[in-house]
């Protein structure tokens, strides 16, 4: 965790040389998470070379948003300097028609289904009078909003039923920070919207810069790692390397990228986001949404488990079970023969209260049946040793009683 000690930022993306030591960092945010074909394709230019992004992690999303709140900010960055704000325009009343632009920007938020929210915005700017910029942003599945120079519009109503608004005042002088909730849309996964839908529609945006760039394919290059990998090589050696946050499990990634996708709106997308930075403020690798690591044992739990694998083990080599000793030699040579007499045969000196010399009965430990629903707590295997060991006891049980003449 040297870089994030260095930097100061869970999140901060590390320069680092050749030799491994960070020479800088900068705002990771924005990197791509899954780069398409690391190992074998670069985007090159003026001694730069990166991965190619796929446009569909949360990174790309969040450097997709702020290209959008770039374009937003400048071409509303002058309003605010051209029309002084007056207090009749700015206490929330509706504007009468021909009445000047106010130099306030509003967002009005209008809560409402994806498939009306088309339909409702343009029944919105059909209304004469209302100070409404033209066009309708989309934020997420359940709401969207229109940019306004008045606080309140008229009731809006779908099926006969009130539908909910909420007005939010876009601070120009912020730059493109003041754009974060306009564009918070931008953040939610594209199939929230589906493939044939825009996410936004506004007339008269700058075009968005564009960069050329070279693809490269180089061919043999094999084990790329997209969690602690470089994402940018530049002439001197010096690499981009990603935020040590990055480097969970594939349980983890999966897991806040199958929450990502089922997000709906931004506030949805914000719940996520602040798992991971949790995640990020603990510094640790383990996984705060998969399951629970084991707890530790102590020393009794330990030398415990140790005489029951003793136990075990010596019931399942057998070596209480004594092998057939011959007799006893003869001065002469040879063996003694057993002497008979009519009826029964006499217990011999091998037999001693029905065990085998004298060594001390089996005394097995039965184990507790397991219900179906404790499975969870123990596994298959477990499961398996446990049913050999009562069959082992039960075939012990047996053997004793045979011993003893039952």
């Amino acid at each position: 965790m040297e870089a994030e000690r260095a930097t100061g930022g869970e999140f901060a993306a590390t320069w680092r040389n050749s030799q491994g030591e960070i020479v800088g960092s900068t705002f990771g945010g924005t990197m791509c998470w899954m780069p398409l074909k690391p190992w074998s394709l670069r985007i090159v230019r003026e001694g730069w070379s990166g991965v190619v992004p796929c446009g569909e992690c949360p990174g790309c999303l969040e450097f997709y948003r702020r290209r959008l709140a770039d374009r937003l900010d400048r071409k509303y960055r002058d309003i605010g300097s051209a029309h002084a704000a007056t207090d009749s325009t700015g206490g929330g009343s509706l504007s009468a028609p021909g009445a000047a632009i106010s130099g306030r920007l509003y967002l009005i938020r209008i809560y409402a289904p994806i498939e009306h929210h088309a339909a409702l915005s343009r029944k919105i700017h059909r209304r004469r009078g209302l100070q409404i910029e033209p066009g309708f942003i989309r934020l997420g599945a359940t709401s969207f909003a229109v940019l306004s120079h008045v606080k309140r519009l008229p009731p809006l109503s779908l099926h006969g039923e009130v539908l909910e608004t909420r007005t939010e005042p876009i601070l120009l002088s912020r730059g493109r920070r003041a754009w974060r909730s306009a564009t918070g849309g931008m953040l939610v996964a594209r199939e929230a919207y589906s493939a044939q839908r825009n996410r936004w529609y506004i007339r008269g945006l700058p075009a968005a810069e564009k960069e050329r760039w070279k693809v490269l394919s180089q061919s043999g290059e094999k084990g790329y790692n997209r969690r602690s990998d470089p994402r940018v090589w530049k002439r001197d050696n010096i690499v981009l390397v990603p935020p040590e946050v990055w480097r969970l499990g594939r349980g983890d990634r999966r897991t806040i990228r199958r929450d990502l996708d089922r997000a709906t709106s931004p506030e949805g997308v914000a719940r996520v986001m602040a798992m991971v930075s949790e995640l990020a403020a603990r510094k640790s690798q383990s996984s705060l949404i998969g399951p629970a690591g084991r707890p530790v044992l102590t020393r009794e739990q330990v030398l415990e488990s140790y005489a029951m694998a003793a136990r075990r083990s010596k019931a399942a080599s057998g070596s209480e079970r004594p092998s057939i000793s011959p007799s006893p030699p003869s001065e002469g040579g040879g063996y003694a023969s057993s002497v008979h007499i009519g009826g029964a045969d006499p217990p011999g000196p091998w037999l001693a209260d029905g065990l085998y010399y004298d060594v001390e009965a089996f005394a097995p430990v039965l184990l507790p049946a397991i219900a179906d629903d404790a499975l969870t707590r123990v596994t298959h295997d477990q499961l398996k040793k446990r049913r050999d060991r009562r069959a082992m006891d039960a075939s012990l049980v047996r053997m004793q009683g045979f011993a003893k003449g039952g």
